[in-house]
């Protein structure tokens, strides 16, 4: 870049600078030229297709819409037994294989997922092994930060590969349409984009704060599914597979009986106090389950009077 631009009105010549040098820091390291018609810019590398993985989709003035891969080891997470969890993954690995019945029946080969549950219940970890899911399968899992720049990035990313499997992760889509508006949310949903081959999975602690718009709409999201706190066999499985001191010990029952109806966040405190910090159970039992009947006091008193009926135990006891 030769020279300096002239500022615009009101525009802080420290702004000027910082955006000189990113783009001036853009240039060096570019070693290609990516061509369009006529047009060669300046690329580090060129690619047909974007590498299995997970991304999310960002916008500058300067770049206009790109992709910025997130590094991020997901070999550890673990499908804990008998949980909703486990059902919404075999779900979703079974929509991929559905495309000939949508096609047939003329719908879009599309699906929305909304989990909610309690803060710790696994909502994150159960959207982090669909992520996995599909990146396994060559896909892409896109990490939603802004509605407006995931919905043009996917409208680009489909005239580039209009085939390519995708999963678009929403998680506390609440505070997302807090700070971004309903309407953007909308409009990535089922706006006049229509993405196709596409499942999107949102997450929520407080699906009362949601307009019905977004809770009671099919097409949107098609399914809600309250992600309960680990069952007995899904908090044995997690702490002997953490302490594999206590596999085969009955002093795991301990754990598992102690652990009931606390998250897996709960669960990993129980840990690191006992294995790592050397304290006794029974204490950390107790400090825990102190915590957490403030945290559901908290939520009662939040959820009282909304009027959506999410805060009823209707579904069934996954004990």
């Amino acid at each position: 870049m030769s020279g300096r631009k002239s500022l615009s009105p009101g525009e802080d010549v420290s702004e000027t600078d910082t955006r000189i040098a990113e783009v001036d820091d853009f240039y060096k390291k570019s070693q290609m030229w990516a061509v369009s018609d006529d047009s060669y810019m300046p690329c580090a590398k060129t690619e047909k297709k974007l590498p299995p993985g997970q991304y999310i989709i960002n916008y500058t003035e300067q770049r206009g819409i790109f992709f910025v891969k997130k590094e991020i080891n997901l070999d550890k997470l673990m499908v804990l037994p008998d949980s909703k969890s486990e059902k919404v993954l075999a779900s979703i690995d079974h929509f991929w294989s559905c495309e000939p019945k949508f096609r047939e029946h003329g719908f879009l080969w599309k699906r929305g997922i909304m989990l909610w549950g309690p803060p710790g219940s696994g909502k994150t970890v159960c959207v982090q092994q669909l992520s996995k899911q599909i990146v396994d399968k060559g896909g892409l899992s896109v990490y939603l930060t802004d509605p407006a720049f995931t919905a043009e990035g996917l409208r680009v990313l489909r005239l580039i590969e209009p085939k390519r499997p995708i999963v678009v992760m929403i998680e506390d889509i609440d505070s997302i349409v807090e700070r971004k508006g309903e309407s953007a949310m909308l409009a990535l949903l089922d706006g006049e984009l229509q993405i196709d081959n596409v499942v999107f999975v949102a997450t929520t602690n407080y699906p009362e704060r949601l307009d019905k718009r977004l809770v009671n709409r099919p097409s949107r999201f098609d399914e809600i599914i309250k992600i309960g706190m680990p069952s007995t066999a899904a908090r044995a499985m997690y702490i002997s597979a953490k302490v594999p001191r206590l596999q085969g010990n009955p002093e795991l029952d301990a754990w598992v009986e102690g652990s009931k109806d606390l998250s897996i966040a709960h669960i990993r405190e129980i840990i690191i106090s006992v294995e790592c910090l050397g304290n006794p159970l029974d204490t950390t039992l107790l400090r825990i389950k102190k915590m957490n009947n403030i945290r559901v006091s908290s939520e009662q008193g939040e959820k009282k009077g909304t009027g959506f009926g999410f805060g009823s135990e209707s579904d069934e006891d996954e004990e």
